[in-house]
């Protein structure tokens, strides 16, 4: 059955995909990518006619390795139910992540540069990125979580806690695949990744000297 997703307001938006509320269950979500994105990848990917793979078909199959191999991805990610039909293109549908007040998460992105963000504890958000980033590179998970914009915080009953709504592995461009084939390699991917990530924040959390 094919879910209607046309006519209606995104609940968020991202660099291709947007996200919509699911029209007959308020707990879940749906992640659809524009039709206007294409689908090459760089230039010599569209000099030979090569595409990349439908980017929720990628997520899905990601969290379904990685939940298969007993990855406690409760712990930030939401649950995936699965691929769906709509008359948007191929969706996949997933938890929809509220906090005990029943807001939607705040970006990490926002968080950083809100002009409020003085009324957030910056040591707890920069201690808890890289406790994520730290739980990643323990799971080998390279993927689109270390990018502030698929990073957040809800508020539960203890605060704030983090959570990433991208799981969406990256795709390797080595020209030998070393980080796909060893665990190693892939693991110091994954940290420095983090580590610019973490760079960025220490910049404008006021906790590295931009001038230094």
């Amino acid at each position: 059955m094919t879910i209607e997703l046309k006519g209606t307001r995104p609940l968020s938006s991202g660099s291709f995909r947007d996200c919509y509320q699911h029209p007959k269950d308020a707990g879940k979500c749906i992640k659809v990518k524009r039709p206007s994105v294409p689908n090459h990848v760089g230039k010599v990917e569209r000099c030979i006619g090569k595409y990349e793979p439908d980017p929720n078909i990628r997520e899905y199959e990601h969290y379904r390795k990685l939940l298969g191999t007993g990855i406690p991805l409760h712990c930030y990610f939401p649950k995936m139910y699965g691929l769906v039909d709509t008359d948007l293109g191929t969706g996949v549908c997933l938890e929809l992540v509220r906090g005990s007040n029943g807001e939607m998460p705040i970006s990490l992105e926002e968080i950083v540069t809100s002009r409020n963000s003085a009324q957030f504890d910056t040591k707890y958000i920069l201690q808890e990125v890289i406790k994520f980033s730290c739980f990643c590179a323990q799971f080998g998970i390279l993927a689109s979580c270390d990018e502030p914009g698929n990073l957040g915080f809800v508020r539960d009953n203890k605060g704030l806690r983090l959570v990433s709504y991208d799981l969406k592995l990256r795709l390797n461009k080595e020209l030998i695949p070393v980080s796909t084939l060893f665990a190693g390699f892939r693991r110091r991917k994954i940290t420095r990744r983090f580590n610019k990530l973490l760079n960025y924040l220490g910049k404008n959390l006021g906790y590295i000297d931009n001038h230094g």
